[in-house]
């Protein structure tokens, strides 16, 4: 393809004043035999513009910084997200927080974004509103997506399948029960939508298929909330699960108080295993969402789509993996 310096010398002018014309600088004073000369010169060299790549990326997310405290997963998200946009020289926009809906100047700012990052549980219909604005779309930690968006998500159904299916053939008379809350969903405006979350319906799910009784708690996702479940109990279950590492937390810190002993009198697994689970006493047991994956995938898709090297829309499902600890081990249980 012909250079601007090419055309410069066909046209008898200096680079400079090619660039500009070009380029519509409406400052630029030449005559008008001067422009169309440049102009034709330039089609019969076939020269074609190069298209400006815009590398900055927009974040959305409708955790609050409140909510990032209570439940850390959500910081750890979007922290690795950010590592990576920086370490593929990307650029990082102020990131969204959508908690009352909405505003004129967030749509423009996702329409002026190279690719947005969709961190949450936003109903079909913000997403689809959200791909009028700007197609290079990719949304992270949520299974209930357009197929023509790009996604990278757990599958968490499959997850809890897979817990409770090794729990039982280790102790096949272990009553096992579940706690957390319901799957909230964003729309347009300031109110959420509940729906069964993927880890109770797959609990519910296993239970009926071995035909037992399932014994299940919906109360949230905070530690409080496991924390007063015990409080709550007629009977310790032998195994307790939750549906993330907070509520898990929460219900160590209940069985502590009765004077329970984990996991000889209870074991207490989680969900997300977060860099805290670590440092609890007893350390806890969790099932593992690479969050740092997440990270990659979804950075490097939206670069992608910023560089249009990929048209076909990808959802990549990350694998889970039991972190054992002392809450809990499968190998203490035989």
């Amino acid at each position: 393809m012909a250079s601007i310096r090419d055309i410069a010398k066909a046209a008898g002018v200096s680079p400079g004043t090619v660039s500009r014309v070009l380029n519509e600088d409406p400052t630029l004073s030449v005559a008008e035999s001067t422009r169309t000369r440049i102009l034709e010169t330039a089609k019969s060299m076939a020269y074609h513009k190069a298209e400006r790549v815009n590398r900055q990326v927009q974040i959305i997310t409708y955790a609050s910084r409140r909510r990032e405290m209570a439940d850390p997963f959500h910081r750890e998200l979007r922290l690795a997200i950010e590592a990576e946009i920086k370490r593929l020289n990307l650029t990082l926009k102020k990131t969204l927080r959508i908690e009352t809906g909405f505003k004129k100047q967030d749509w423009q700012d996702v329409k002026k974004a190279g690719a947005v990052l969709v961190i949450g549980n936003f109903s079909y219909h913000v997403l689809e509103t959200l791909y009028e604005y700007n197609q290079n779309i990719v949304v992270i930690n949520n299974k209930h997506v357009p197929e023509y968006m790009d996604a990278v998500y757990s599958d968490l159904g499959q997850s809890m399948h897979r817990l409770l299916d090794k729990i039982s053939n280790d102790n096949k008379t272990a009553d096992i029960a579940y706690f957390g809350g319901m799957r909230e969903e964003r729309d347009l405006r300031e109110t959420e939508s509940a729906e069964k979350d993927a880890r109770y319906q797959a609990y519910a799910d296993w239970y009926e298929q071995h035909q037992k009784t399932p014994n299940a708690h919906l109360i949230g996702w905070d530690r409080e909330a496991g924390q007063q479940a015990i409080k709550d109990l007629e009977t310790v279950p032998d195994v307790l699960i939750a549906g993330n590492d907070m509520v898990a937390i929460g219900l160590i810190q209940g069985l502590q108080e009765m004077g329970k002993v984990i996991p000889k009198d209870a074991a207490v697994i989680g969900f997300n295993d977060l860099d805290v689970n670590q440092y609890v006493t007893p350390s806890l047991t969790s099932v593992r969402i690479d969050i740092e994956q997440f990270g990659k995938s979804a950075v490097l898709m939206a670069k992608e789509r910023i560089q249009r090297t990929r048209e076909a829309a990808l959802h990549i499902v990350v694998q889970t993996r039991l972190i054992e600890r002392q809450s809990f081990s499968l190998k203490k249980q035989q």
